[in-house]
Protein backbone atom coordinates (compact mmCIF):
# COMPACT_ATOMS: atom_id res chain seq x y z
CA UNK A 1 0.00 0.00 0.00
CA UNK A 2 2.00 3.11 -1.25
CA UNK A 3 2.06 6.21 1.14
CA UNK A 4 2.85 9.64 0.30
CA UNK A 5 4.75 11.10 2.94
CA UNK A 6 5.43 14.75 4.44
CA UNK A 7 8.67 15.05 5.92
CA UNK A 8 9.23 18.60 7.95
CA UNK A 9 13.01 19.75 8.09
CA UNK A 10 13.81 18.83 11.49
CA UNK A 11 16.97 21.07 12.86
CA UNK A 12 15.57 21.53 16.17
CA UNK A 13 16.80 19.95 19.60
CA UNK A 14 15.22 20.67 22.43
CA UNK A 15 17.61 19.48 25.40
CA UNK A 16 15.44 21.48 28.39
CA UNK A 17 12.95 23.67 27.91
CA UNK A 18 14.73 26.76 28.12
CA UNK A 19 17.39 25.54 25.62
CA UNK A 20 18.41 27.30 22.65
CA UNK A 21 16.49 26.03 19.36
CA UNK A 22 17.44 26.91 16.05
CA UNK A 23 15.17 27.40 13.60
CA UNK A 24 14.93 25.99 10.36
CA UNK A 25 15.67 28.57 8.03
CA UNK A 26 13.26 28.28 4.67
CA UNK A 27 15.37 26.42 2.28
CA UNK A 28 16.26 27.65 -1.10
CA UNK A 29 18.75 26.61 -3.41
CA UNK A 30 19.68 27.72 -7.16
CA UNK A 31 17.24 26.09 -9.92
CA UNK A 32 18.73 23.14 -11.37
CA UNK A 33 17.87 22.30 -15.37
CA UNK A 34 16.51 19.40 -13.49
CA UNK A 35 14.41 21.35 -10.98
CA UNK A 36 13.47 24.07 -13.67
CA UNK A 37 11.88 21.09 -16.39
CA UNK A 38 9.10 20.00 -13.80
CA UNK A 39 6.92 23.50 -14.16
CA UNK A 40 5.41 22.91 -17.20
CA UNK A 41 4.85 25.73 -19.54
CA UNK A 42 1.62 27.74 -20.23
CA UNK A 43 1.46 25.88 -23.79
CA UNK A 44 1.50 22.51 -22.23
CA UNK A 45 -1.38 23.77 -20.00
CA UNK A 46 -3.33 24.60 -23.20
CA UNK A 47 -3.45 21.41 -24.69
CA UNK A 48 -6.95 19.66 -25.69
CA UNK A 49 -8.13 16.49 -23.73
CA UNK A 50 -7.21 14.42 -26.75
CA UNK A 51 -3.53 15.24 -26.06
CA UNK A 52 -3.66 14.89 -21.95
CA UNK A 53 -5.20 11.44 -22.99
CA UNK A 54 -2.62 10.48 -25.64
CA UNK A 55 0.90 11.76 -23.50
CA UNK A 56 -1.12 11.24 -19.79
CA UNK A 57 1.95 8.37 -18.94
CA UNK A 58 4.80 10.84 -20.50
CA UNK A 59 3.35 14.26 -19.35
CA UNK A 60 3.41 12.23 -15.85
CA UNK A 61 6.91 11.19 -16.03
CA UNK A 62 8.47 14.70 -17.29
CA UNK A 63 6.36 16.49 -14.23
CA UNK A 64 6.71 13.98 -11.58
CA UNK A 65 2.82 13.39 -11.41
CA UNK A 66 1.30 10.43 -9.05
CA UNK A 67 -1.59 9.24 -10.95
CA UNK A 68 -2.15 6.84 -8.62
CA UNK A 69 -2.65 9.28 -5.60
CA UNK A 70 -5.96 11.15 -7.06
CA UNK A 71 -8.27 8.18 -5.56
CA UNK A 72 -9.89 11.33 -3.36
CA UNK A 73 -10.58 13.64 -6.68
CA UNK A 74 -14.41 13.35 -8.29
CA UNK A 75 -14.68 13.92 -11.52
CA UNK A 76 -14.56 17.31 -12.40
CA UNK A 77 -11.23 17.14 -10.23
CA UNK A 78 -12.25 18.49 -6.70
CA UNK A 79 -11.93 17.01 -3.79
CA UNK A 80 -14.46 16.94 -0.43
CA UNK A 81 -12.58 16.82 2.92
CA UNK A 82 -14.06 15.96 5.70
CA UNK A 83 -12.23 16.58 8.81
CA UNK A 84 -12.05 14.24 11.35
CA UNK A 85 -10.75 16.28 14.39
CA UNK A 86 -12.05 18.03 17.64
CA UNK A 87 -8.69 20.04 17.75
CA UNK A 88 -10.14 23.52 17.18
CA UNK A 89 -6.45 24.61 15.84
CA UNK A 90 -6.21 21.68 13.53
CA UNK A 91 -10.02 22.51 11.99
CA UNK A 92 -8.04 25.50 11.03
CA UNK A 93 -5.09 24.17 9.73
CA UNK A 94 -7.03 22.17 7.47
CA UNK A 95 -9.19 25.17 6.33
CA UNK A 96 -6.14 27.58 5.88
CA UNK A 97 -4.46 24.50 3.60
CA UNK A 98 -7.70 24.44 1.57
CA UNK A 99 -7.63 28.31 1.20
CA UNK A 100 -3.79 28.01 -0.16
CA UNK A 101 -4.72 25.81 -3.07
CA UNK A 102 -8.18 27.22 -4.08
CA UNK A 103 -6.58 30.63 -4.14
CA UNK A 104 -4.00 29.64 -5.86
CA UNK A 105 -5.42 27.74 -8.53
CA UNK A 106 -8.25 29.88 -8.88
CA UNK A 107 -11.05 27.81 -8.21
CA UNK A 108 -12.63 25.58 -5.44
CA UNK A 109 -10.78 22.46 -6.04
CA UNK A 110 -11.38 21.25 -2.12
CA UNK A 111 -14.27 21.87 -0.25
CA UNK A 112 -15.27 20.91 3.30
CA UNK A 113 -17.70 18.19 3.65
CA UNK A 114 -19.36 15.87 6.55
CA UNK A 115 -18.56 12.00 7.76
CA UNK A 116 -21.61 11.43 4.65
CA UNK A 117 -20.78 13.18 2.47
CA UNK A 118 -16.98 13.18 1.55
CA UNK A 119 -13.82 12.10 -0.88
CA UNK A 120 -11.13 12.19 1.95
CA UNK A 121 -10.73 12.37 5.78
CA UNK A 122 -8.37 14.13 7.68
CA UNK A 123 -7.36 12.61 11.24
CA UNK A 124 -4.97 12.55 13.80
CA UNK A 125 -2.62 9.30 14.01
CA UNK A 126 -1.44 7.76 16.96
CA UNK A 127 1.34 5.87 15.44
CA UNK A 128 5.04 6.18 16.85
CA UNK A 129 7.62 7.74 14.53
CA UNK A 130 10.51 4.91 14.00
CA UNK A 131 13.91 5.31 12.73
CA UNK A 132 12.29 4.42 8.98
CA UNK A 133 9.40 6.67 9.18
CA UNK A 134 9.67 10.35 10.74
CA UNK A 135 7.27 11.76 8.54
CA UNK A 136 5.08 14.13 10.35
CA UNK A 137 2.07 13.94 8.04
CA UNK A 138 1.52 11.64 5.10
CA UNK A 139 -1.55 10.88 2.45
CA UNK A 140 -2.67 6.77 1.63
CA UNK A 141 -4.41 6.90 -1.27
CA UNK A 142 -6.31 3.02 -0.77
CA UNK A 143 -7.52 4.30 2.25
CA UNK A 144 -8.40 8.06 1.26
CA UNK A 145 -6.98 9.04 4.30
CA UNK A 146 -4.90 12.28 5.45
CA UNK A 147 -3.45 12.38 9.05
CA UNK A 148 -0.52 13.72 10.86
CA UNK A 149 1.19 12.23 13.61
CA UNK A 150 -0.19 13.16 17.18
CA UNK A 151 3.33 13.05 18.94
CA UNK A 152 4.49 15.78 16.64
CA UNK A 153 1.81 18.12 16.12
CA UNK A 154 1.85 18.02 20.07
CA UNK A 155 6.29 18.85 20.10
CA UNK A 156 5.40 21.39 17.91
CA UNK A 157 3.93 23.48 19.93
CA UNK A 158 6.73 24.00 22.40
CA UNK A 159 9.35 23.74 19.66
CA UNK A 160 7.62 26.81 18.62
CA UNK A 161 7.11 28.56 22.05
CA UNK A 162 10.86 27.92 22.82
CA UNK A 163 12.05 29.52 19.83
CA UNK A 164 9.33 32.65 19.89
CA UNK A 165 11.00 33.20 24.11
CA UNK A 166 14.30 32.98 23.10
CA UNK A 167 14.44 35.03 20.55
CA UNK A 168 12.71 37.75 23.10
CA UNK A 169 15.40 37.18 25.37
CA UNK A 170 18.01 37.69 23.05
CA UNK A 171 16.60 40.98 21.70
CA UNK A 172 16.46 42.10 25.31
CA UNK A 173 20.11 40.98 26.42
CA UNK A 174 21.41 42.39 23.01
CA UNK A 175 19.89 45.80 23.83
CA UNK A 176 20.66 45.56 27.73
CA UNK A 177 23.09 43.27 28.71
CA UNK A 178 25.75 46.49 28.84
CA UNK A 179 23.57 48.62 30.71
CA UNK A 180 22.88 45.61 33.18
CA UNK A 181 26.63 44.75 33.64
CA UNK A 182 27.59 48.58 34.42
CA UNK A 183 24.89 49.16 36.62
CA UNK A 184 25.36 46.29 38.28
CA UNK A 185 29.36 46.79 38.67
CA UNK A 186 28.90 50.30 40.05
CA UNK A 187 25.82 49.36 42.71
CA UNK A 188 28.28 46.60 44.05
CA UNK A 189 31.74 49.13 43.96
CA UNK A 190 28.80 51.99 45.59
CA UNK A 191 28.39 49.45 48.77
CA UNK A 192 32.36 48.79 49.00
CA UNK A 193 32.18 45.15 47.23
CA UNK A 194 35.40 44.46 45.52
CA UNK A 195 35.46 41.99 42.11
CA UNK A 196 38.55 40.32 44.50
CA UNK A 197 35.93 39.49 47.33
CA UNK A 198 35.36 35.85 47.64
CA UNK A 199 31.50 35.58 46.69
CA UNK A 200 31.55 38.45 44.09
CA UNK A 201 30.15 36.78 41.06
CA UNK A 202 27.13 35.63 43.62
CA UNK A 203 26.76 39.16 44.81
CA UNK A 204 26.95 40.16 40.94
CA UNK A 205 24.38 38.01 39.54
CA UNK A 206 21.85 38.66 42.52
CA UNK A 207 22.23 42.64 41.45
CA UNK A 208 22.16 42.12 38.04
CA UNK A 209 18.77 40.55 38.13
CA UNK A 210 17.62 43.06 40.54
CA UNK A 211 18.47 46.15 37.76
CA UNK A 212 17.15 43.82 35.23
CA UNK A 213 13.55 43.54 36.62
CA UNK A 214 13.90 47.13 37.12
CA UNK A 215 14.15 48.35 33.00
CA UNK A 216 10.66 49.27 31.93
CA UNK A 217 11.64 46.89 28.92
CA UNK A 218 11.72 44.03 31.40
CA UNK A 219 8.01 44.36 31.73
CA UNK A 220 7.59 44.15 28.11
CA UNK A 221 9.59 41.06 27.66
CA UNK A 222 7.81 39.44 30.24
CA UNK A 223 3.86 40.39 28.69
CA UNK A 224 5.75 39.41 25.23
CA UNK A 225 6.73 35.79 26.43
CA UNK A 226 3.27 35.47 28.33
CA UNK A 227 1.80 36.34 25.10
CA UNK A 228 3.92 33.54 23.27
CA UNK A 229 2.65 30.82 26.02
CA UNK A 230 -1.20 31.84 25.98
CA UNK A 231 -1.84 32.37 22.14
CA UNK A 232 1.28 32.47 19.77
CA UNK A 233 3.06 29.23 19.99
CA UNK A 234 -0.18 27.79 19.13
CA UNK A 235 -0.91 30.48 15.99
CA UNK A 236 2.80 29.41 14.61
CA UNK A 237 1.52 25.56 14.97
CA UNK A 238 -1.36 26.48 12.92
CA UNK A 239 0.68 27.95 10.46
CA UNK A 240 3.08 25.30 10.55
CA UNK A 241 0.61 22.52 9.95
CA UNK A 242 -1.55 24.62 7.69
CA UNK A 243 1.49 24.09 5.17
CA UNK A 244 2.06 20.56 6.12
CA UNK A 245 -1.36 19.83 5.33
CA UNK A 246 -1.21 21.28 2.15
CA UNK A 247 1.61 19.16 1.06
CA UNK A 248 -0.55 16.61 1.62
CA UNK A 249 -3.01 17.68 -0.73
CA UNK A 250 -1.10 18.29 -3.07
CA UNK A 251 -0.59 14.69 -3.14
CA UNK A 252 -4.14 14.31 -3.24
CA UNK A 253 -4.02 16.45 -6.32
CA UNK A 254 -1.68 14.04 -8.21
CA UNK A 255 1.93 15.62 -7.43
CA UNK A 256 5.02 13.47 -6.65
CA UNK A 257 7.59 15.14 -4.51
CA UNK A 258 8.91 18.34 -6.18
CA UNK A 259 13.19 18.30 -6.68
CA UNK A 260 13.23 22.15 -6.02
CA UNK A 261 13.94 22.91 -2.29
CA UNK A 262 11.69 26.31 -2.52
CA UNK A 263 8.70 24.01 -3.59
CA UNK A 264 6.19 23.64 -1.29
CA UNK A 265 6.28 19.65 -2.48
CA UNK A 266 9.80 19.18 -2.09
CA UNK A 267 9.51 16.22 0.34
CA UNK A 268 11.40 18.38 3.60
CA UNK A 269 10.21 21.78 4.06
CA UNK A 270 10.47 24.19 6.79
CA UNK A 271 9.61 27.99 7.19
CA UNK A 272 11.28 30.00 9.65
CA UNK A 273 8.18 32.11 9.36
CA UNK A 274 6.14 29.71 11.82
CA UNK A 275 9.09 30.46 14.86
CA UNK A 276 9.15 34.25 14.50
CA UNK A 277 7.31 36.30 17.52
CA UNK A 278 7.12 38.98 14.98
CA UNK A 279 5.76 37.60 11.96
CA UNK A 280 3.25 35.14 13.84
CA UNK A 281 2.22 38.19 15.83
CA UNK A 282 1.76 40.74 12.69
CA UNK A 283 -0.71 37.97 11.00
CA UNK A 284 0.52 35.39 8.06
CA UNK A 285 -2.84 35.10 6.93
CA UNK A 286 -1.07 36.43 3.45
CA UNK A 287 1.09 33.97 3.38
CA UNK A 288 0.93 31.28 1.07
CA UNK A 289 3.58 28.44 0.28
CA UNK A 290 2.69 27.28 -2.77
CA UNK A 291 4.76 28.44 -5.34
CA UNK A 292 4.65 28.78 -8.90
CA UNK A 293 5.87 25.59 -9.75
CA UNK A 294 3.63 23.85 -7.61
CA UNK A 295 0.70 25.44 -9.00
CA UNK A 296 1.28 24.85 -12.58
CA UNK A 297 1.99 20.88 -11.54
CA UNK A 298 -1.15 20.74 -9.83
CA UNK A 299 -3.01 22.24 -12.68
CA UNK A 300 -1.86 19.96 -15.03
CA UNK A 301 -2.68 16.92 -13.19
CA UNK A 302 -6.03 18.15 -12.74
CA UNK A 303 -6.53 18.49 -16.30
CA UNK A 304 -4.82 15.05 -17.05
CA UNK A 305 -7.05 13.71 -14.73
CA UNK A 306 -10.82 14.85 -15.86
CA UNK A 307 -9.19 14.16 -19.37
CA UNK A 308 -9.23 10.35 -18.54
CA UNK A 309 -12.26 10.08 -16.17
Amino acid sequence: MRRFHHIRARSLTVAVAAALIVAPAITTSTVTAQAASVNPSAATLKKSKSYYQKHAKALGKRYKLAYDAQTALKKNGKAVVYVNTKDKTLKKSVTIAMAYWNNKLGKKEFTQGSKKNHTLTFSVSKSAATKSDQSDAWWTPAKKQLQIRSSFYTAAKQDIGTAMTNQLNDAFYNQYSNTVKSKAKANLEAEGIAATDENYDQLFNEEAARVEEALPSYAVLKKDVALVRSTLANEGRKYQYASTIAHELGHVLGLNHSPKKADLMYFESGSSNVYSYKKVKAGLSKYNPITKTDKNRAKLAIKIYTAVH
